[in-house]
């Protein structure tokens, strides 16, 4: 987990280009988490030639959108939990029983 500074720029075809200075988070090499407008993203990004602790993405490049209703101060932790868990693992406690839990019942 490597702390940047994302510039995501907005419909590059429009006349200025809107642009917003996000601080997100690398994974690997062509991923970052990061929080805008509330919600958690993973998004496509790309190494500035200019200052390796700078990324640049758009709303072209593959994106997802993780949770809502967020802050950008989960995002540590999230990374913290995700790394120490398996695919599997995931799926199970993240996925399946995440939405069983708040109902009340478990697996």
């Amino acid at each position: 987990m490597k702390p940047i500074t994302l510039i995501f720029i907005y419909d590059a075809d429009d006349e200025p280009p809107q642009s917003e200075t996000l601080d997100a988070y690398l994974i690997g090499e062509d991923r970052a988490i990061f929080v805008s407008d509330g919600l958690l993203w993973a998004h496509e990004v790309r190494r500035s030639e200019v200052d390796p602790d700078y990324y640049t993405a758009s709303n072209d490049d593959a994106g997802i959108i993780l949770a809502g209703n967020v802050t950008a101060a989960v995002i540590p932790a999230l990374i913290e939990r995700w790394a120490g868990m398996t695919a599997l693992d995931f799926i199970v406690r993240d996925i399946v029983a995440a939405p069983l839990l708040e109902l009340g019942l478990t697996l």
